[in-house]
């Protein structure tokens, strides 16, 4: 089982993952996700990188790559 906590700091974000090792130690990794291009871009590399996480990737032939834009309008929720 894989779990990932997602922080925001002043800065981004933080991906916390924690997990055993095989002699029964658990290690942390911590990856940040810092805000310097905006934050629709800081957002777009947030869930890519959760995206990667849970073991999505980018297949350059593949025809069905996660591709997060900003790009469309919304609708109106009511």
């Amino acid at each position: 089982m894989r779990e990932l906590r997602i922080i925001e700091s002043d800065r981004g974000y933080v991906l916390v993952s924690e997990y055993w090792e095989t002699d029964d130690r658990k290690e942390t990794d911590y990856i940040p996700i810092e805000d310097v291009n905006g934050e629709d871009d800081c957002m777009k590399r947030l869930l890519e990188a959760v995206a990667e996480h849970f073991g999505y990737s980018y297949n350059k032939y593949g025809k069905n790559n996660i591709n997060v834009t900003f790009d469309k309008l919304g609708h109106k929720v009511e």
